[in-house]
């Protein structure tokens, strides 16, 4: 183990998304003292020296790109981002909250017949062509950054492949789940480079989490 590195605080990134709040739940019940971060402000870099920790609050999509490149140790980030930007990193857990579905959604009725071709708007791209290569129809994919739901309701598409937690928005814009296209869990990532050099501390918090039960 490099002594340098051992002494050095630990740094986690943490989503600014939706799976920020499952995340600090879940180092709660492991004990992991999070409960000094600032939540309400506008600071990106947050020091606990009390915890040896330093957190970086990163959006959901370029969050596996810091664990990866080593500027954080570890970090949080849903499966869903995982398949589309992928990375070499280290996932030994997913945490049990927080789960949600990558689902297609439309109007009712709206599943297509084998052989017909639809327009898809999505900001999973890689994952409705996943899923599409798998169909009995096919698909012209619109990429698109946000507000997917608008897509299928205001005629801009006839389906769409999005996040669905509780399925209000859906249903506040007429539109239902035609199908479940897999699970969505958020994700420990750990850098590599970090898991050697580092390999005790986070190893202590993977069994904190696993004994937690909030973990697997």
């Amino acid at each position: 183990m490099n002594p340098l590195a051992a002494s050095q605080p630990l740094r986690l990134a943490l989503p600014k998304g939706r799976n920020l709040k499952p995340a600090l739940a879940a180092f709660a019940a492991a004990g992991i003292p999070l409960e000094r971060l600032d939540l309400e402000g506008r600071v990106l870099r947050q020091e606990l020296p009390d915890a040896h920790l330093e957190v970086l609050f990163l959006k959901d999509w370029d969050l596996p790109f810091y664990v990866e490149h080593g500027v954080a140790d570890l970090g949080i980030v849903g499966s869903d981002v995982l398949a589309e930007v992928g990375g070499d990193l280290l996932i030994p857990l997913r945490l049990a909250a927080g789960r949600s579905r990558l689902s297609l959604i439309g109007r009712p009725g709206a599943t297509p017949r084998p052989g017909q071709q639809v327009r898809l708007a999505t900001k999973y791209v890689e994952s409705a062509r996943a899923y599409l290569a798998g169909a009995a129809f096919s698909a012209e994919v619109f990429p698109l950054a946000g507000s997917v739901e608008l897509a299928p309701f205001l005629g801009l598409a006839d389906l769409a492949v999005d996040i669905v937690q509780t399925g209000a928005t859906l249903e506040a814009h007429g539109l239902v789940e035609l199908e479940v296209i897999h699970e969505v869990a958020p994700c420990i990532v750990v850098n590599r480079a970090a898991f050697q050099t580092r390999r005790d501390r986070l190893n202590q918090w993977m069994q904190a989490l696993e004994s937690a039960e909030v973990a697997v």
